[in-house]
């Protein structure tokens, strides 16, 4: 079973961005329901990412451990970059931030990631 903190993590993280997302939007337009859902989706893929990688190994401890210090990484980075873009130094081209950060995301998450699947492989064979 995965850990309920690698779950709660990745989903305030997910929430979190979120929410900055509507909260830089304009949700009572109903075109701009259309428009962010693609975005919406696009943010969620690094988190979506993590969960899958969580699910895979969840047999090995050590693995686990790394991929709870990535959703905790990955949810405090983006919490403070979207702090940072709308609410202190707000600007009329910060909502490109939503186009970039998943890809950022997941560079810095990757060797991570490798890493838990090293230990859960080193776990397994031993």
């Amino acid at each position: 079973m995965l850990p309920k903190m690698l779950v709660v993590v990745l989903a305030l993280g997910i929430l979190l961005t979120w929410g900055f997302m509507i909260a830089a939007g304009t949700p009572s337009r109903l075109w701009w329901w259309a428009v962010s859902v693609p975005f919406a989706t696009w943010v969620a893929v690094p988190y979506a990412v993590v969960l899958a990688a969580g699910m895979r190994l969840r047999s090995a401890a050590p693995s686990l451990w790394v991929l709870l210090v990535v959703a905790a990484l990955l949810s405090l980075s983006a919490a403070f970059l979207l702090y940072q873009v709308f609410v202190v130094h707000l600007d009329a081209q910060s909502g490109i931030v939503f186009v970039f950060l998943p890809g950022w995301q997941l560079l810095g998450i990757v060797p991570l990631l490798f890493l838990a699947r090293f230990l859960h492989r080193r776990q397994v064979d031993a």
